[in-house]
């Protein structure tokens, strides 16, 4: 996860990769970016070959390698099977993000957070009911909630770094919703 965080920060300070990049400007956030999968961009130049949205979709991906590359070697190490299917990543930097509901995703999703935020603050918080919330501890692990359930970000320092991740899942066989939270959240192997 250290080298993570280091392509984190790399990718934050190069103002073409991430500075101030806001690829969602009402999102509340430094910088916000969405990655597809390579599987997700093939797919998308068979359908349309040629596509000017695909090919720098593809571009995005290439200077952001080694990036993509880290992140799906920490999902890949908790479950292999998701890993292989999910076809975005949302990459942030100090995202704050009010209660909402990931619409056209088809599935759950997985969320990481690195950075110097304090312990129990930044991870995410999704209703299960109508009076329950629960609290995912997402700092430095990987934890699974049901976005198509209410969810946010919970407050954390506003002077600490918090990079996330977001893998999450559009088209492609759709899975009936279920419970706002799948299990403990967990530490990434060998880390």
């Amino acid at each position: 996860l250290e080298r993570l965080l280091g392509e984190f920060r790399a990718w934050a300070g190069d103002g073409r990769r991430g500075g101030p990049n806001r690829e969602r400007p009402s999102i509340r956030a430094a910088s916000y970016m969405i990655l597809r999968s390579p599987a997700s961009l093939a797919r998308a130049l068979e359908e349309r070959p040629g596509s000017l949205k695909t090919r720098r979709a593809w571009a995005k991906l290439a200077a952001n390698r080694a990036l993509w590359d880290l992140a799906e070697e920490a999902v890949r190490r908790v479950d292999p099977a998701f890993a292989a299917q999910f076809t975005e990543l949302a990459v942030t930097h100090r995202f704050t993000g009010s209660p909402h509901i990931d619409k056209q995703n088809s599935g759950p999703f997985y969320g990481l957070a690195l950075g110097d935020f304090p312990e129990g603050e930044g991870g995410v918080r999704v209703e299960c009911s109508a009076r329950v919330v629960c609290d995912v501890n997402t700092r430095g692990r990987l934890g699974r909630v049901d976005g198509r359930h209410v969810h946010w970000v919970a407050p954390y320092a506003a002077d600490a770094e918090r990079y996330s991740l977001i893998y999450y899942t559009t088209g492609g066989a759709f899975l009936e919703p279920g419970p706002a939270v799948f299990s403990v959240p967990v530490s990434v192997p060998g880390e």
